[in-house]
């Protein structure tokens, strides 16, 4: 009786090896499969992965509506009403913003266009000054040299930005120019995915399924915090970047919102390089202040504290505790993305670094037979002890 009970064990045993070991393996291919696509459907991939991530940025807003009973019967609302609600919402608050800014858009990019050779001029004028208080101060640094006849390693640098990030805009704006498709399928999503995850682990052997579905619970809450957070802090980052231009007196307010607010969608440092249109504004355009090297100092200031709150304030608190991996390590991963992939890398480097971590966590627990639990929810309370603890050490 005893050998038959430990044979099962052993049996047992293997067989969750197995699957372990056979899991990793298809991640792993599913992983190689995914970017041997990327390089074939690259344009269709992203018009999905965009879908994708509005499906998750809107559906903690419909799962809201799913919640609130209506009328006296208390009725809840079905999926597909919750969703068309706020696909309107959106779209009704969208349109109001395009038509109330419409205006002072254009004019922007009408003065960018016709003013360029000024702004040039400006941007020279600036320099010169600068040069004469460096030479002032016995500092041997021009900046209209370096301006006019730039250094081999700047040339360097902006070829492979030029190489990574411009087809990464372009593709993304001729995403954005196919929105009503990529609206169209993170509707989709939003309806149907939670039955196409229902029916893909009713497929599932009982012992696996509620497994499974802590993972999948997980997955969601981690990737779906991540793309919220850090839509809000570029939201928010940009959204000070145009005030703050606009108290100065820079004509370029709004469009230099709009790039900071796309410059802030990359993590940690994408805010720094939204600030270089600004400090390029204030040095070839007239502000509040008349003196430009005192507007770019106050530029360079502002967005150092802007920056600094969305890296220090909210990046931790609205991405950190849901990826739940120390700053430390987000750092690595972002750098690391950029050097493998570049601004691509750096916008799924923490999200997958965070997914495979989940990943490889429930499946170790799995195979050692220990009993399983919601990886999110430990790395939220770890991340509230933590804020707990830095408020009792200052009292």
């Amino acid at each position: 009786m005893n050998i038959t009970r430990g044979c099962k064990y052993n049996m047992d045993k293997w067989l969750r090896l197995l699957i372990t070991t056979s899991s990793s393996l298809i991640l792993i291919l599913l992983i190689g499969i995914v970017i041997w696509l990327a390089g074939h459907v690259a344009h269709t991939l992203l018009i999905f992965s965009l879908a994708a991530l509005l499906a998750y940025a809107l559906d903690p807003m419909v799962e809201w509506l799913r919640r609130t009973k209506l009328g006296p019967s208390h009725r809840v609302p079905s999926r597909e009403m919750s969703v068309a609600v706020v696909v309107l919402t959106i779209l009704l608050i969208f349109g109001f913003g395009c038509w109330s800014l419409e205006g002072h858009l254009v004019a922007q990019v009408r003065a960018v266009h016709e003013n360029a050779p000024k702004y040039q001029e400006h941007l020279l004028a600036f320099a010169s000054t600068v040069d004469q208080k460096l030479a002032a101060a016995g500092v041997k640094f021009s900046l209209m040299d370096t301006i006019q006849h730039p250094p081999k390693e700047m040339k360097d640098l902006g070829a492979r930005a030029g190489r990574e990030v411009l087809p990464v805009l372009g593709h993304v704006f001729s995403a954005l120019g196919e929105s009503v498709i990529i609206l169209l399928i993170a509707v989709y999503y939003l309806i149907y995915g939670s039955g196409m995850r229902s029916g893909f682990n009713a497929m599932l052997p009982e012992d696996l399924r509620m497994r499974v579905d802590l993972w999948q619970d997980d997955v969601n809450r981690i990737l779906g915090s991540f793309v919220r957070g850090q839509l809000l802090i570029a939201l928010v980052v940009g959204a000070l970047a145009a005030v703050g231009c606009l108290i100065l007196g820079l004509h370029l307010w709004l469009l230099i919102g709009l790039l900071v607010t796309a410059a802030a969608l990359i993590p940690v440092f994408g805010p720094y390089l939204g600030a270089i249109p600004a400090v390029i504004a204030a040095a070839a355009s007239p502000s509040h202040l008349h003196n430009p090297v005192a507007a770019v100092c106050v530029v360079l200031v502002y967005f150092v504290i802007i920056n600094e709150l969305g890296s220090k304030v909210l990046y931790p608190k609205l991405v950190g505790e849901a990826l739940g991996l120390h700053a430390v390590l987000v750092l690595f991963v972002l750098f690391a993305g950029l050097e493998i992939a570049g601004v691509v890398g750096v916008l799924f480097a923490a999200p997958l670094t965070a997914l495979t971590i989940v990943t490889v966590v429930h499946l170790y627990r799995y195979w050692r037979e220990l009993p399983d639990s919601s990886l999110a929810d430990a790395a939220q309370e770890a991340a509230r002890r933590r804020s707990n603890k830095r408020i009792t050490e200052k009292e």
